[in-house]
């Protein structure tokens, strides 16, 4: 026991220096034009010495790279920039939101203006704060004509990154969700597939187990920081073949009231084409508290809807 904990100790003092060095590998760089080869041999030497203390961080056991622990653990020490971009969010949203409630803002169409003009800052602080480039959309769960549930796209907004792609992806896709209920992510794979080959390339819907996943056990949330490695041990599946071309790691929260065990409106998904960008804590954090914000626009937005109809 006494080995086990000298050993997390050591980790952590480790870890605690990650800061300074990256930042005296940054100056160095800049200033006596240190080799790249020579920098690259010191942050494989820390990846490696913090491949554990990286893993437990991660997404259940997949770890986070280098440059997140610093973002997460070093940057952020205190929580500092999580506070931060919590107060910068949070007086947008409120904004919006009294505008909304109170009615300056009249119509659906500027209502959807807000929720776009919304996302688009979120994007932007997560990329001030953290470096994040990711791509944020908003589904809805809805009931079809035939009272299957399902989840229809509402809302995006693209990172660069993607912006930057000469074929971005569809956001027009909608997610059949199956009302089985299962213990185990495995389970849900296997159902996806089933799903897929039964229906084949004619079908209605697309399929996601993660999305079926969080909306069927009332979960507030699952990420992976890679989902390749997801898919290989039957965690997860998605109808769609050429998903690692648009996004590798994900972060899919349901958008529900905080606390409590009730069907969620939609999902708010968080996804980039990079592997190791989620430090678990910190996300659950700032995404669930984003997730939760947009509840109560929905729940707003749906005034609007009604008023239309």
């Amino acid at each position: 026991m006494t080995i086990i904990t000298g050993w997390n100790d050591a980790v952590n003092r480790l870890s605690s220096l990650v800061g300074p060095i990256l930042s005296i590998i940054w100056v160095g760089l800049n200033m006596f034009a240190i080799p790249f080869s020579l920098i690259v041999i010191i942050v494989s030497i820390i990846g490696y010495l913090t491949q554990k203390y990286r893993a437990d961080i991660g997404t259940h056991g997949i770890p986070c790279s280098v440059l997140s622990l610093y973002r997460f653990k070093i940057a952020n020490r205190h929580n500092k920039l999580l506070k931060s971009i919590h107060k910068d969010i949070y007086h947008s949203f409120y904004k919006l939101k009294d505008d909304m409630h109170m009615r300056r803002i009249q119509n659906i169409d500027d209502a959807n203006k807000g929720l776009e003009d919304l996302l688009y800052f979120i994007h932007t602080a997560l990329l001030k704060s953290f470096n994040l480039d990711l791509t944020i959309s908003v589904k809805r769960l809805i009931l079809d004509k035939k009272n299957n549930l399902c989840l229809v796209p509402f809302k995006h907004f693209r990172s660069i990154a993607e912006r930057k792609m000469t074929n971005p992806r569809d956001f027009n896709y909608c997610y059949y969700i199956d009302l089985g209920e299962y213990e185990k992510t495995t389970r849900y794979t296997a159902k996806a597939r089933q799903y897929c080959e039964s229906h084949g390339n004619n079908r209605e819907y697309e399929i996601n187990s993660i999305f079926t996943y969080l909306i069927t056990q009332r979960k507030r949330y699952w990420m992976s920081n890679d989902l390749t490695i997801d898919e290989k041990n039957d965690v997860f599946y998605t109808s769609s073949d050429n998903y690692i071309e648009f996004y590798n790691s994900m972060a899919a929260f349901s958008i529900a009231p905080p606390n409590k065990s009730v069907l969620p409106e939609g999902l708010l998904i968080f996804d980039t084409r990079k592997t190791g960008v989620f430090s678990e804590e910190e996300c659950v954090n700032l995404f669930g508290y984003i997730a939760h914000l947009f509840y109560e626009l929905l729940i707003e937005y749906s005034n609007y809807e009604s008023k239309k109809k």
